[in-house]
């Protein structure tokens, strides 16, 4: 059975997908817990640029939560 998991706006992504067709170039990719991190479009930040938005299919965290540990 897919699991999937939504990620950004209305974006799905399918867990343990190491091909994500959902995921921008470059993702997925490995995490340490041993899923993957997904990663989508978010909202522009205050210069006009979009945001990305990661998380794992596993454990949740974002890539900027893994970089602080």
């Amino acid at each position: 059975m897919t699991r999937v998991f939504t990620l950004g706006p209305d974006t799905e992504h399918t867990v343990g997908d190491h091909d994500c067709p959902t995921c921008p170039e470059n993702y997925p990719e490995p995490c340490r817990c041993g899923g993957l991190i997904h990663a989508a479009i978010g909202d522009e930040d205050v210069e006009g640029n979009p945001t990305l938005i990661t998380a794992c299919d596993v454990c949740g965290r974002s890539e900027d939560q893994l970089d602080e540990v």
